[in-house]
């Protein structure tokens, strides 16, 4: 995996964790701001999306790229040529 791979994929990361961050204060605000007009339903059903993302998460933290041999990367599309 190339240097601009990489960067990508460390953007991606950052992204994501930005996405998680904000849900988690929309669904901490909703479940303590909106008493009894369906905030738990509302909250649960982001913690639900919330779940998705943190597997997601885990995954992309796991990633061995090392792995990632140049051949693989060329065919799909994983740096190693044109960018922009």
């Amino acid at each position: 995996m190339d240097e601009y791979a990489r960067e990508e994929l460390s953007s991606i990361k950052y992204s994501l964790n930005w996405v998680i961050s904000e849900l988690e204060d929309v669904s901490r605000g909703i479940r303590g701001d909106f008493k009894g007009i369906g905030n738990e339903i509302c909250s649960d059903t982001i913690d639900n999306v919330l779940q998705q993302y943190y597997y997601v998460r885990k995954k992309l933290n796991n990633l061995d790229t090392s792995r990632v041999t140049d051949s693989y990367a060329a065919t799909h599309s994983i740096g190693g040529g044109t960018h922009g």
